[in-house]
């Protein structure tokens, strides 16, 4: 098997992600939630974003970003209500590792590293660009648990509410004062007062 092939395969994989529903917004009464890659994407703008003005690597931060949930595409999105059941013995660095290990080796130690790094933000030995990416995730959750309400969906008090003590950096923090204060339909409704 070559290494396009290869490459090609773990790419076919990671599309799993554009057909996997963030299952957490399922038990709030979503109809139709994001996907998981449609969350990584945001997360990995939004990475961008706050590396810019804290002074990080935006390209390492939104790259990050891009690919926290890698993992995912084997394991699922669990819930936070399933993780309190399971007793998830392989963390994601793992999965990640065991879904490289056919790429050429240096594809392989980039996307094992970027996990690594990203979840490396849940404990005290992080990187700024690791900081700014989880960030980025708990502000994407923030944002989003505001659009469904927006768009009606009434239990989303609790997901906005358990983002907001998790953000770290200024700039995080100042973002997700504005995403609390600023409408998500306000971008488009200025154009009708231009």
């Amino acid at each position: 098997m070559s290494e396009a092939d290869k490459i090609v395969e773990f790419v076919y994989e990671v599309g799993q992600l554009k057909r996997l529903p963030r299952a957490g917004w399922l038990f709030a009464g979503v109809q139709n939630p994001e996907s998981v890659a449609a969350h990584s994407f945001r997360v990995g703008v939004l990475a961008y974003a706050i590396a810019v003005q804290e002074g990080a690597n935006p390209d390492r931060a939104a790259t990050l970003g891009l690919f926290h949930d890698v993992p995912e595409a084997r394991i699922g999105d669990i819930p936070y209500v399933g993780k309190l059941y399971l007793d998830v013995k392989v963390p994601p660095e793992e999965v990640a590792r065991d879904q490289v290990k056919n790429l050429p080796a240096p594809l392989a130690a980039h996307i094992e590293a970027l996990v690594a790094e990203h979840e490396s933000a849940k404990g005290d030995d992080h990187t700024p660009e690791a900081r700014c990416s989880r960030d980025a995730d708990k502000l994407e959750l923030l944002l989003q648990a505001r659009e469904y309400q927006a768009a009606g969906v009434t239990k989303m008090e609790r997901f906005i509410q358990t983002m907001q003590g998790s953000v770290v950096t200024d700039t995080g923090k100042a973002l997700m004062d504005s995403a609390l204060r600023i409408v998500p339909s306000e971008w488009w409704e200025a154009f009708g007062r231009r």
